[in-house]
Order: C-alpha cells, then sequence, then structure tokens
C-alpha cells in the first residue's frame, strides 16, 4: 500500500527553474571517479536534467540517463545537444535495457524518493540485473543519525515535524524574479519517512506568486542499510560521510555506499529471507 497520495514527482514540474534552483556541482567528482576506475557503459537512475550524467559524458564514457519524469529528460537533451547520452524514459523501479553496465549509480540523494520496502527492493532488483559482475553500484542518502543542529543548509530536517515554514534558500528564476523557498514537514516515525511541503514564492510585477509541491523521502538507518543491500545481493565495498571520502560516523550528513553485486540466489521477482541472504 502506498504512503503517500501523490506521485512524489511534483517537484519536477518545472525543469528549467529546478536547474536554477540548483546550480551545484555535488556528487559530479566522485561518481565520474567511479566512472574512470570502472569504464563504461555507465547509467544513472534518476537522473533528471543530466547534472552529473552529462559531465560524465563529456569526459568519454557511455553514458545512459533514466528518469521516469519527460520534462526532465526534454530538458537534459537540450543541454547535452552533440553529446552521445542515451536518455531513457523509464522507471527505476521497473526498467529492462537488455544490457550490463559497469557503474550504476543513484545520486541527489533520489533513492529515498523510494519510500516502501517494496519500492527499495524494486530498484535494487533492478540494478542487480542490470549490473556488470565487476561493476560497482553506488548511491547516496542523507543520514538519519545527523543531529538536526548539524544539518547543512539545503538538507531537509530529519525525525521531526514542524508545521511552521522554514525558510530555506532563495533563486532567481527564469523570468528573472527572487523566489524565496519555505517548507514545512511531517515526520511519520513508523514508516521512517518525512512528507515535505515546499513553498516557493516571488513577486511579479504587483502580483504575489506561490507554488507549493509534496515529496516524501525514506529514511533508512545505517545497519537498516547494510541489511537491506545484502539481502538483495550487494557487497558494500566502501562507504563513506561525505564528499571528502571521510568515513561514516554519526555527525556525517550523507551515507554514500559504493556496492558490489554477488551472484543472484533468488527469483527476481521476490526477495529472499533473511536466512536466505546471509547464508
Amino acid at each position: 500500500m502506498s504512503l503517500i497520495d501523490h506521485n512524489n514527482l511534483e517537484e519536477f514540474a518545472d525543469p528549467i527553474n529546478y536547474d536554477l534552483a540548483d546550480p551545484s556541482d555535488t556528487g559530479v567528482a566522485f561518481y565520474s571517479a567511479l566512472a574512470r576506475e570502472t569504464g563504461g557503459p555507465v547509467l544513472e537512475l534518476a537522473c533528471g536534467t543530466g547534472r552529473v550524467t552529462i559531465p560524465i559524458s563529456r569526459s568519454g564514457f557511455a553514458v545512459t540517463g533514466l528518469d521516469i519524469v519527460p520534462g526532465m529528460l526534454e530538458r537534459a537533451r537540450s543541454k547535452a545537444t552533440g553529446l552521445p547520452v542515451r536518455w531513457v524514459e523509464g522507471d527505476a523501479r521497473s526498467f529492462d535495457l537488455g544490457e550490463k553496465f559497469r557503474l550504476i549509480f543513484v545520486t541527489g540523494n533520489a533513492f529515498q524518493a523510494f519510500v516502501t520496502n517494496a519500492e527499495q527492493s524494486a530498484v535494487l532488483r533492478c540494478v542487480h540485473a542490470h549490473l556488470h559482475s565487476d561493476g560497482l553500484f553506488a548511491f547516496e542518502i542523507r543520514n538519519p543519525l545527523l543531529p538536526n543542529a548539524m544539518i547543512p543548509p539545503g538538507f531537509f530536517l530529519t525525525l521531526e515535524t514542524r508545521s511552521e515554514q522554514q525558510t530555506r534558500s532563495s533563486f532567481i528564476n527564469a523570468d528573472g524574479n527572487q523566489v524565496r523557498i519555505a517548507t514545512t514537514q511531517v515526520y511519520d516515525h513508523v514508516e521512517q519517512v518525512v512528507h515535505v511541503t515546499a513553498y516557493k514564492r516571488w513577486t511579479e510585477g504587483a502580483e504575489e506568486r506561490t507554488t507549493s509541491a509534496r515529496t516524501a523521502l525514506r529514511y533508512t538507518f545505517p545497519q537498516e542499510l547494510a541489511l537491506l543491500l545484502n539481502c538483495h545481493g550487494f557487497t558494500v565495498l566502501r562507504q563513506y560521510g561525505d564528499w571528502n571520502g571521510e568515513p561514516l560516523t554519526a555527525v556525517s550528513p550523507s551515507i554514500i555506499s559504493v556496492c558490489q553485486k554477488r551472484p543472484a540466489r533468488f527469483y527476481p521477482d521476490a526477495s529472499p529471507t533473511v536466512e536466505e541472504a546471509l547464508k
């Protein structure tokens, strides 16, 4: 049963302003280094407008970017003119490209958008099926152990409900208006899901404009994550707490995992029992 009454894609309805709101190169160096380590072909899931896919392609690797939002892919194509990137509209929970990749990655904390156990399992089964036997699978999530007082700007606050709007950031949109971003959130302790509503406000002429978008984010704890990956046929080779390669601690902002797959010992449409996975 779904935990949310929306498709978890509202934040991606305006690709051009999505890019303007976050022009950072976070994760580009890290995943580019993994591409150099593994060689191609490379697959990015939930690639969005190609923020990381495109720089890796410019480095000379064969790259496929897969995303479920057509508008995000259209924006990515327009940014990648002249580059040999393959863009695929597809669902990370159910895609079948009929080939293997030496690097598969999910960035932008997008793995957290898969909020149920079934959704997480579906993604990991698809990754396992498409990963080369000596390839790497890498992704990052926000660290739920991080104390609220230490959370960096731009991260959603974790493990609490905040009904009053919290000012986040601002940016200049495609029309030249300054857009202010604020959020409210509700944390479901049982499901480990933060339900965020982001409000964007700007002045257009004499008129005040406001839009809102809902996002649900699953928070997975380190030992829970280790078991999840193990149960789906992955061995964690390396794990970091930030993009500089620092070890994972309780005060790390992220959990960045680099994994290798083990041979499948279970049917692709069903997860193993814990006892089977740990054999």
